[in-house]
């Protein structure tokens, strides 16, 4: 039985700027009294038997101290939460130990902090933590069952969320649901593997008309308060992994020393790493049952490429 929740930021893990940072933001999230009193901020050390919520930086100065700690610790009750400040490659390190929480230090605000610490010491990934009931503009739950058509779907279904939004977000805000009510399709409904998408690719899949038996339904919610909109997704297959969602943005991404993304010319993973500087992507997956997946997003009518924000865990 765990004695506490500790949020841990230590030198050893931890780069100065980082840590100014996380502790800035919890001084402000405290005076609100948005932290629960079950949680504690440890900058010393840490109890492996206590449930650990660690945030990171890779660098020369920690490297050494973060495999030590990797080797020591049990995932079920300790998270990673990798904190880049530039364009270092964090990617090696996160494949290696299944890290499928990477925010910039950019992308850091109270919002997210206070979202990342509900979410994780829950186990409990999802639109909730930033849709307050108070806050809420729309917010409304859909199925995709029966015979459908990916052709206009999302303006034909969600026709009155859309009316709710600028239309100057329309645009982008059509795409990002299309891309990830298309990847539940792929996974959840056709049941098509990770290997067979990388070989034949989007285009040889016909979206023009889908079965969606019973029992296979899509879920879809849709949120909408005045900073932000969400959309989260889910499918009954649980084939999607936190080591497949890593190898895709990371062959889509350019880090330190880079040009160009390795995966240039790949038929498969552009949409997610394109969702994944859009907004927040939230992945909850429980192996062989479901997978859903969220975007939380800014209203912003700019569209410009942000740093890489994605959290998940496989229950």
């Amino acid at each position: 039985m765990r004695s506490r929740c500790n949020i841990i930021i230590i030198p050893e893990l931890c780069s100065a700027e980082v840590q100014g940072k996380i502790l800035h933001l919890c001084k402000m999230l405290k005076a609100k009294g948005l932290i629960p009193h079950d949680i504690v901020l440890e900058q010393r050390g840490f109890n492996i038997k206590n449930d650990n919520l660690f945030f990171v930086t890779l660098d020369k100065n920690t490297m050494y101290n973060l495999r030590n700690l990797m080797s020591r610790i049990n995932p079920k009750c300790s998270h990673i939460i990798v904190v880049p400040i530039n364009e270092e490659n964090y990617f090696d390190f996160a494949i290696e130990y299944n890290i499928c929480n990477i925010i910039h230090l950019k992308r850091l605000n109270e919002v997210m902090l206070q979202a990342i610490l509900t979410d994780f010491f829950k186990k409990k990934l999802c639109l909730d933590s930033f849709f307050k009931k108070e806050d809420s503009i729309f917010d409304k739950n859909y199925s995709l069952t029966g015979e459908i058509s990916m052709l206009r779907l999302v303006e034909n279904s969600f026709a009155d969320f859309i009316n709710q939004i600028e239309s100057s977000i329309r645009n982008t805000f059509i795409i990002n649901c299309h891309e990830l009510i298309a990847n539940a399709i792929a996974y959840g409904v056709l049941g098509i593997t990770a290997y067979s998408r990388d070989r034949i690719g989007h285009e040889a899949i016909d979206y023009k008309s889908i079965n969606i038996p019973s029992g296979k339904d899509v879920q879809i919610r849709l949120a909408l308060s005045n900073e932000r909109y969400g959309i989260s997704v889910k499918d009954f297959g649980g084939l999607l992994t936190t080591q497949r969602i890593l190898e895709r943005i990371r062959r889509q991404s350019v880090v330190a020393g880079e040009t160009i993304p390795q995966g240039i010319e790949d038929y498969t993973g552009r949409g997610l790493a394109i969702l994944s500087h859009h907004g927040l992507l939230v992945f909850a997956i429980k192996p062989g049952e479901f997978t859903e997946v969220s975007l939380i997003s800014r209203l912003e009518t700019a569209i410009e490429k942000k740093p890489i924000s994605i959290l998940a865990t496989e229950l």
